[in-house]
């Protein structure tokens, strides 16, 4: 049979009655009493410390069973409006806190912007009743450590930051929200009253919440991402080569909704007597033909970085140069010109042998401004290209002899070191009222390479939050470096400084090494606006390095796993 095993208090308890009881008796000399009175006292404090361990243990055991059952049910949910509000909700709860926020980062500014908030509804209505200083959020994603105040108001930390002291601010509590060492964002809550509300273990205990809060949020944001991008992919494969819609996804182009001015070529191919053709075989061997043809002529424009536009009939409209920019967009569409013959060709010798219709096309090619965009009804759009210089291409192609690739002159202008070429009579052609010049193509060569010029400093792409002040304003901005080198950086931020205005930047480099107050002149500012946000990326000159700083980012851009094989002049 089992002994039982005996509460460790009760035994405790029991020796203290024994204690008590040879206090109270007669038999105890008074040589032995202040001993027995120390142990006694000693005993008493044991006690309430073991009490006091037992309930923090307690306490912990609590929390860590309600952080388990937090990371449960944050990590279920991918809706990011949903998650936030939960996190907010869960972080209020957790820690006892009056009030609070939650902020992310903009991956292209670096700027901290408010998600979800819980009782500050009014003062985010109202930025200038806001009374949170930029100073302590700041610094807090800067250098990725959490901030503990128990009294704001007597802390030296915060002597300096007017909305901490004017809004009467007690108790305040800022962790980052971090991946691997980056930080997305960061969590905020306070009490505006009362001191001491926050403990180092209420400081532990949210900054193990914001751990879990980051990966729940890094999980819905490339949930939210994966969903977005196979939509785009699916959208954008239906007219874009592969190769193009892989750099739309990775370098997060924009494709302009609605239309915008570029400067593109356009090819026309179409099949000559196509009518003719059609009534001399049954329209299922016809379909067929020309299914075969389009997939053939559709794989040559992908493979030359151009855009299927659509299918007219029997003939196909390709773009070069839009919606992505690619350098040779006229030797691209003329190359693709002289492919799609050489493979027609081919496809035309298999069909005789097969006894199916066989045919021959005429391609035309111009180059200029269009409007390219998304076009059509809110229910149907299509991207294309639309202008004079898209209807010019049409007559081009129309005046072309069979099985020749004929272009404009403003084509030829920028491939004529690069072809063998006819000039071919001026030619009057409809919606004209003076005759055109063509070149009838029979040849490309491609064109030499250039050698690259190395230049001093060699530049380490990265993204790297940081922030800035503009020499002579207090203000502190925020911004992302995109790249570095010795010699300078490339930073985005919504704030534009104009060139030649310097100013002083602090950052941590992903060493640890830290710069601050770093000076560094605006060389190059460009404003870059989409629907979603209005920034300026900046090419800053460094002004104020010593050796030491430089000799800690060559370090940095050259050893680094992944430095990059580029230069820049800064």
């Amino acid at each position: 049979m089992n002994t039982p095993i005996q509460n460790p208090f009760i035994i405790f308890e029991t020796h203290l009655k024994n204690i008590h009881k040879l206090l109270s008796g007669n038999e105890v000399s008074q040589d032995n009493l202040s001993v027995i009175q120390n142990t006694f006292w000693e005993l008493l404090k044991s006690y309430q410390a073991l009490k006091n361990e037992t309930a923090r243990i307690e306490k912990s055991k609590k929390e860590m069973e309600t952080l388990v059952k937090i990371g449960k049910t944050i990590n279920s949910i991918l809706d990011m409006d949903r998650l936030l509000n939960l996190i907010m909700d869960m972080v209020i709860k957790v820690v006892g806190a009056e009030r609070g926020f939650l902020m992310l980062k903009d991956k292209e500014t670096g700027e901290l912007l408010v998600k979800v908030a819980r009782n500050m509804e009014e003062e985010l209505k109202d930025k200038t009743l806001f009374t949170i200083s930029s100073g302590i959020t700041s610094r807090v994603a800067r250098e990725g450590k959490a901030i503990l105040s128990t009294d704001a108001q007597t802390d030296e930390r915060f002597y300096a930051q007017a909305s901490v002291m004017d809004h009467n601010l007690r108790s305040l509590m800022c962790v980052p929200l971090k991946i691997k060492e980056e930080v997305i964002g960061i969590i905020y809550a306070d009490n505006r009253m009362v001191s001491g509300v926050f403990t180092e273990e209420s400081i532990e205990l949210l900054t193990t919440f914001a751990n879990q809060a980051a990966i729940s949020i890094e999980n819905a944001r490339l949930y939210e991402n994966v969903v977005n991008e196979t939509k785009i992919r699916m959208n954008l494969q239906r007219y874009l080569s592969p190769n193009i819609v892989n750099d739309i996804i990775t370098k997060r182009e924009n494709i302009v909704l609605g239309g915008e001015r570029v400067e593109c070529s356009i090819l026309f191919a179409d099949i000559c007597g196509f009518t003719s053709i059609s009534a001399k075989f049954p329209p299922e061997r016809i379909v067929q033909t020309l299914n075969e043809y389009f997939s053939a002529m559709a794989k040559i424009i992908f493979g030359n970085q151009g855009t299927l536009d659509k299918f007219i009939g029997d003939c196909v409209m390709a773009v070069f140069g839009a919606p992505i920019f690619t350098p040779y967009s006229a030797r691209n569409a003329v190359k693709t010109g002289l492919e799609m013959l050489r493979k027609l060709e081919e496809l035309q010798k298999k069909w005789e042998s097969e006894g199916n219709p066989s045919f021959s096309v005429r391609i035309g090619v111009n180059t200029g401004e269009v409007i390219a965009g998304n076009i059509g009804s809110p229910n149907r759009m299509d991207y294309t290209v639309v202008g004079d210089n898209v209807n010019l291409a049409s007559r081009i192609e129309s005046y072309a002899r069979p099985m020749t690739v004929l272009v404009s002159e403003s084509t030829y202008v920028k491939i004529k070191d690069m072809v063998v070429a006819k000039k071919m009579k001026p030619t009057l052609v409809k919606g004209k009222s003076w005759p055109i010049t063509t070149y009838e193509i029979t040849g490309i060569q491609a064109p030499e390479e250039k050698g690259k010029n190395k230049r001093r400093f060699v530049r380490k792409n990265v993204s790297i939050f940081a922030t800035f002040k503009i020499t002579g304003n207090s203000k502190t901005n925020q911004c992302i470096i995109q790249n570095i080198s010795a010699g300078g950086l490339l930073i985005s931020s919504r704030m534009g400084v104009p060139v030649g205005k310097k100013i002083l930047l602090d950052f941590i480099l992903q060493d640890n090494n830290i710069f601050g107050g770093i000076e560094g002149k605006v060389v190059q500012s460009s404003p870059l606006k989409d629907k979603q946000s209005s920034y300026c990326k900046m090419g800053i000159e460094f002004t104020s390095l010593d050796n030491t700083h430089i000799e800690k980012i060559s370090h940095f851009t050259v050893n680094q796993t992944q430095s990059q094989e580029t230069y820049v002049n800064l």
